[in-house]
């Protein structure tokens, strides 16, 4: 299995920490007309052509989630980073879910707060770790998604319960944050708990913990001794990926603990740099001993070294992406070309008491405005809109005033259906797939690659069926609501 785009002579030099080369990777093993809006919006935004690993496979294990399609995102993803030169080591790689995200701004915009949520995130573990972070060279480099479940694990267990607080405001859904009182007992709850719908990082940095998922996936007991009774873990709790990524970052932070008490001093320990605030598990307060919570849970020894690091953070203002699951209420298509009053009376309209409020200024960010406009590759009567960002429907996450790079689904499935003719570049949907097709290599057409090198065009993957779905017309006006 050989990457589209690489040689065992490939120079890496143009692609360095600054300007990396982005590698699109989708789970996916059969036809279906999201994956077709997933591959459209990758194109419409300037992606690269996908790779789609496991393609034309079959899972049909009863019990297992997708038949055990949730193991292949595993393995098969590995597999495929595992055959990547040592020259792709600093290419970003950029794995998602396949059938429920869709792109609505550019790659450079993605690659840019990639590095900002980073940088955030290292500062926070500098000021929480003190020197030990420095000491131990624990910084962040994989970034996944974040939600507000610790689904499927079970919150007494090390993927839940020592995961770190979230930085966002704690008033952001009021007096109601991180309780149960909310349109249901997660929706006011803070984004804190990996999600494992998307994940980028570094091929050097994502290879190892791959390695260290696939190895769990296969050796995980069943049935769980750390079950509560309920059976819900068995079998790798169903085959989940996520079941497994979130026992990771929760074993890394619980040993990152380990390692900032192995390096505390008496100074450090004055300095108080560790936060205060009241921790909850899922509205459950666990109290200020993260290694020992005052209720029965999932034991691990202090180890030494720093075996369960891996460099795992989370996109908790979801710059990355946003997590619909137990959030649909949290975001709402917007434009960005009204006055601040009249935005901002919009965003807030219909928003009762367990609602966030919108506390922006209806502007958009400079990474977004800076970037290519919309539309750059069609001509101006192939353009639905006019080619500015203020112009076009944008996706937006009221409570953290962002504009999300990428929408994740993954909560009410029929918005998939029903809020696809907002999204900015659908309307000219055939007229990206022409140019697309204009193309005279593999490269340029619309479509995507193997896992096993061939190359899947777009009739391949999205038959003539899928069109009246996929494609409306620039007259028609099919705007609808989340």
């Amino acid at each position: 299995m050989k990457p589209q785009g690489h040689d065992d002579e490939h120079s890496n030099e143009d692609h360095a920490a600054d300007n990396p080369r982005l590698h699109l990777l989708l789970p996916a093993s059969n036809r279906d007309v999201n994956l077709c809006k997933t591959l459209l919006s990758a194109r419409a935004l300037g992606y690269p052509n996908p790779v789609v690993v496991a393609w034309d496979e079959h899972f049909d294990t009863e019990y297992l989630l997708g038949g055990g399609s949730h193991l292949a995102k595993v393995s098969k993803v590995l597999e495929y980073l595992q055959s990547m030169p040592s020259s792709a080591d600093e290419d970003l790689v950029l794995m998602m879910d396949a059938f429920d995200i869709w792109f609505q701004l550019r790659p450079e915009t993605l690659i840019s707060r990639y590095r900002a949520v980073n940088d955030a995130a290292n500062e926070r573990i500098a000021n929480e770790m003190g020197a030990s972070a420095e000491k131990e060279g624990i910084q962040q480099k994989i970034i996944f998604g974040a939600g507000k479940r610790c689904a499927p694990n079970q919150v007494h267990t090390l993927a839940c319960y020592p995961v770190p607080l979230s930085p966002v405001p704690d008033d952001i859904y009021g007096e109601n944050t991180d309780t149960i009182m909310g349109i249901n007992k997660y929706t006011s709850l803070r984004q804190r708990y990996l999600n494992s719908g998307y994940v980028i990082g570094p091929v050097k940095d994502m290879k190892p913990m791959f390695e260290r998922a696939w190895q769990k996936m296969q050796n995980w007991p069943n049935p769980d001794p750390e079950d509560n009774g309920s059976h819900g873990s068995d079998f790798t709790y169903h085959g989940s990926d996520q079941s497994v990524f979130n026992l990771m970052f929760g074993e890394q932070e619980f040993q990152r603990e380990v390692i900032r008490r192995r390096h505390e001093t008496w100074y450090s320990k004055k300095q108080g740099k560790r936060p205060k605030a009241i921790n909850r598990v899922e509205g459950t307060i666990i109290g200020d001993d993260i290694l020992n919570p005052p209720f029965s849970h999932q034991t691990m020894d202090a180890l030494p070294g720093k075996p369960c690091e891996f460099g795992i953070g989370l996109d908790y203002f979801s710059d990355l992406g946003h997590q619909t699951a137990n959030a649909e209420s949290d975001g709402r298509w917007m434009t960005f070309d009204q006055p601040t009053e009249t935005f901002v009376k919009e965003a807030n309209t219909d928003r009762g008491r367990f609602h966030c409020k919108y506390r922006g200024k209806g502007r958009l960010p400079t990474d977004v405005l800076a970037s290519r406009p919309p539309f750059a590759n069609l001509s101006a009567e192939d353009a639905p809109f006019e080619p500015s960002w203020t112009a076009v429907p944008l996706y937006t996450n009221l409570c953290m005033d962002r504009i999300p790079v990428m929408v994740h689904h993954n909560g009410d499935k029929s918005a998939r259906e029903h809020s696809w003719a907002n999204v900015w570049f659908q309307k000219a949907g055939r007229a990206i797939l022409e140019e697309a097709e204009a193309s005279t290599d593999d490269a340029g057409k619309l479509g995507a690659f193997t896992d096993s090198a061939g190359f899947l065009s777009w009739s391949d993957m999205c038959p003539s069926e899928y069109a009246a779905e996929l494609f409306r017309d620039k007259g028609e006006d099919n705007k609808t609501d989340v």
